[in-house]
């Protein structure tokens, strides 16, 4: 092997190379293409073509076991990024599902990030098995404000679904005028809608033939997705109201709307003991709502009716809530109750949550926790 390669190196790397080589050349010759700019890095490899250093470098590759992919995420996850530059040393870049790009933007792990995207990781992400979210829709997702700044200045595209989650109502306006209809294959199996973030856009999709109604493939409807913005989705979820779709009272309580399930609760009280109504108060971090429930009978122990069937106060550990873990608890939650699923404590729950999400407020919650079970 040509001493100029790493061990086993990594074609997503020399591809890399290969567009930086071809800005060179074009510097020089304006009618450089990308095969003159990948010979010359097949030859410094020691290739004759670029299609010999392709089939040596497949050749070369070694197929990871799940035991080592298990631990290479991990390592993204949880930020230990010699572990990651160890991996990357030892095996090309690779995908999957999801992918290391991903893991380092849903985690919040700057550094790995960083790496990733040295060694060649594409911005544009391979979004198939990701239920076509890409590395740039997690950032703006997330809020990972340096990261979405660094993907962009990185040449990750901007389609439609990301002009709506930026609010970019120019830049939509722009992609609908060169449309007929809306793309089938959306994000999550989801409505369009569902990444509105301006009323312009709610709009236009609709205008467009966006269903108001279509539930994603975990259930959720676009004034379900819209009210979990919170107080940047009110005006959004009163616009689909205007179109005619109807609100639950777990839409006013994403939005911690206490006179709106107030109104609701008057014609029909039993609205207070869906435990749902105050699992979703709880993960949206209402406290006044929260407060206002548990003292006209809401159950503390609430539990979800999917996922791991956490209580609601392994939702606000999870969340690094220690005002609701603290609301929770003075109505009588109960620390010691465990998840269906992994068995485990809100405690627990809490120092998960700061390990792998770095959720701000974990620590306290969990020392606070620590200190009310000893």
């Amino acid at each position: 092997m040509s001493p100029s390669l790493p061990p086993r190196p990594s074609l997503e790397w020399l591809r890399k190379r290969s567009k930086e080589r071809l800005v060179e050349l074009r510097a020089n010759d304006p009618q450089a293409r990308l095969a003159d700019a990948q010979r010359e890095v097949a030859r410094e490899s020691g290739f004759s073509s670029w299609r010999r250093l392709k089939a040596h470098v497949e050749a070369t590759q070694k197929q990871l076991s799940d035991d080592d992919l298990k631990a290479f995420f991990r390592a993204v996850g949880t930020g230990h990024v010699d572990d990651v530059r160890r991996a990357l040393d030892e095996h090309p870049f690779w995908g999957g599902r999801p992918q290391a790009l991903h893991v380092a933007i849903e985690s919040d792990r700057a550094e790995v990030f960083e790496l990733l995207l040295e060694r060649g990781a594409d911005v544009n992400g391979r979004n198939d098995a990701y239920d076509q979210w890409s590395p740039l829709m997690l950032a703006i997702q997330r809020g990972r404000v340096a990261m979405r700044d660094e993907l962009l200045r990185r040449g990750a595209r901007i389609g439609l679904v990301e002009a709506l989650m930026m609010a970019d109502d120019a830049r939509l306006d722009e992609i609908l005028s060169q449309t007929v209809v809306l793309p089938a294959e959306t994000p999550n199996g989801a409505s369009l809608l569902a990444f509105a973030r301006t009323q312009h856009a709610v709009e236009r999709l609709i205008a467009f033939g966006a269903s108001t109604t279509k539930k994603d493939r975990w259930g959720t409807t676009p004034i379900q997705a819209l009210s979990a913005l919170g107080a940047a989705g009110a005006p959004l979820v009163r616009l689909l109201i205007a179109h005619g779709v109807a609100a639950s009272p777990l839409e006013y309580a994403r939005l911690g709307d206490v006179e709106a399930i107030a109104a609701m609760s008057g014609h029909d009280p039993s609205i207070l003991r869906d435990e749902q109504l105050l699992l979703t108060t709880v993960d949206r971090g209402h406290h006044a709502l929260a407060s206002w429930l548990l003292e006209r009978g809401a159950n503390p122990n609430a539990r979800t009716k999917a996922q791991s069937r956490q209580t609601a106060l392994h939702a606000a550990a999870w969340n690094g809530d220690l005002r609701m873990v603290q609301i929770l608890m003075d109505a009588g939650a109960d620390p010691n109750l465990v998840d269906e699923e992994h068995q485990t404590t809100p405690l627990h729950w809490a120092e998960v949550s700061c390990e792998i999400r770095q959720q701000p407020g974990c620590r306290e919650v969990a020392d606070f926790l620590a200190r009310t079970n000893s």
